[in-house]
């Protein structure tokens, strides 16, 4: 799930597939795994190219998760300062 969400903050505003890859400590083999699994799900999309790579995008569903993600955190965290 911190794969996850990592990816699609890194995307909110764009990115290219070689700053995830840096910037999400990912081999290329591992980005493409979850890159596939987030365009399938439409949490993540391809918006264009640059330069020859891929740029990808959070979607409007991909940043519902995300709050929605930070929420149950939030959730979870006060449950366990009991």
């Amino acid at each position: 799930m911190d794969v996850i969400t990592s990816i699609l903050e890194k995307s909110n505003r764009r990115a290219s597939e070689t700053r995830l890859l840096h910037m999400c400590d990912l081999s290329p083999s591992q980005l493409n795994t979850y890159r596939k699994f987030l365009v399938e799900t439409g949490l993540l999309e391809v918006s264009g190219q640059e330069k020859g790579v891929d740029i990808f995008e959070t979607t409007d569903k991909g940043r519902e998760f995300l709050r929605d993600y930070a929420r149950v955190k939030a959730l979870l965290s006060m449950g366990s300062k009991r």
